[in-house]
């Protein structure tokens, strides 16, 4: 049975907004534990800092094979560069008229 590259495409369309909301489900379980349960403990800026840095070198080390986590670590540090310019420009406001 063949699928049309439509039915297909619409398909995956589905299969990625379910990816998105699988992730962002799961970003904000890992975040409340990684930030709100170092702040309950009386935990620093600093604290959680380390911690986001001892995740991200164990799912890189989890991830990828040793010569490709440099590659990998720029790409990723690159896209968190991206979101974030992101989120801080949707928060300005426009003043003035263009």
């Amino acid at each position: 049975m063949k699928i049309d590259k439509k039915a297909r495409d619409k398909s995956s369309l589905r299969d990625d907004e379910t990816a998105v909301e699988l992730h962002n489900r799961l970003a904000k379980r890992i975040v409340s534990m990684i930030v709100h349960e170092q702040v309950a403990a009386g935990g620093t800026v600093s604290d959680i800092m380390f911690l986001c840095e001892s995740v991200l070198v164990g799912v890189v080390l989890g991830c990828f094979q040793l010569g490709s986590d440099e590659r990998a670590l720029d790409a990723i540090v690159s896209r968190v560069k991206e979101r974030l310019a992101k989120v801080r420009l949707e928060d300005l406001e426009i003043k003035g008229k263009a």
